[in-house]
């Protein structure tokens, strides 16, 4: 076992010990370094990393977060290897096949008041677009996403949108890259979602969501060239058929 993972093996041990839960902050890096017996710089290319993956947030000037709860069913639970496209694929899998589903739930259950935080909610996505700042633009998406699964009135639900939304999804990195057109698309997904939930539509509030999440996909398997699972690639293959049916 080479020297990181033994530090990998020992940050999780860290990790489990001190019961840790998703938002906690870890020790110190000086304490870590310590503890885990290596170099400042190695531990930060450790925390790196793993932020990487999706599993810490590094906040320059406040430490480092657990974005995630790690699970103590495997013996070593922080050395996965997954590339980054691996994450990217298995994020977006994980959103197509679940988000629809919880669209479709809140549609019968969102209360009045929730459907108002949506709305406002949808006005920030507007201005985080007009600020061309993709972290705000999906920040506010993710706090859209987050109401919704809360309409459905699930708290585990809401958790498993929060641990589907653990890290950043990579398309809003390229946000502001997309032609206009595909900008609005996106947006505008977030408003018809709104209508659906507003008219207790379950199937209009599923069909978005599906439509949404695919409209990622492709723009991903587009300008990053990253390959998408198969349960999404087929997806996509149905709806391109499904268009060049309409269109003929």
């Amino acid at each position: 076992m080479s020297k990181k993972e033994q530090a990998l093996k020992q940050l999780g041990q860290i990790i489990m010990d001190l019961e840790l839960k998703a938002g906690d902050r870890l020790p110190s890096e000086r304490k870590l370094a310590t503890k885990l017996g290596v170099s400042r710089n190695t531990l930060h290319g450790i925390l790196h990393s793993l932020e990487a993956r999706g599993l810490l947030k590094i906040r320059p000037g406040s430490g480092c977060y657990l974005r995630v709860r790690i699970s103590g069913l495997q013996d070593n639970p922080l050395d996965i290897t997954l590339s980054p496209e691996k994450v990217v694929a298995d994020q977006l899998e994980a959103a197509y096949m679940l988000l629809p589903m919880v669209a479709e739930h809140a549609a019968s259950h969102i209360g009045e008041r929730q459907l108002d935080e949506l709305k406002r909610c949808s006005v920030d996505i507007s201005r985080s677009i007009f600020q061309k700042s993709p972290e705000l633009v999906w920040n506010e998406s993710l706090t859209y996403f987050r109401l919704m699964a809360m309409g459905t009135g699930n708290d585990f639900l809401v958790r498993t949108v929060e641990q589907i939304c653990s890290c950043d999804m990579a398309a809003y990195d390229i946000f502001f890259t997309l032609e206009r057109e595909e900008r609005e698309a996106i947006f505008a997904d977030h408003i018809k979602l709104l209508h659906a939930l507003r008219a207790r539509d379950e199937e209009w509030a599923k069909a978005i969501t599906e439509n949404f999440f695919l409209r990622m996909c492709s723009i991903l398997e587009e300008r990053e060239n990253i390959t998408m699972t198969d349960v999404v690639y087929r997806a996509l293959r149905e709806r391109a058929e499904q268009n060049g049916g309409e269109d003929a």
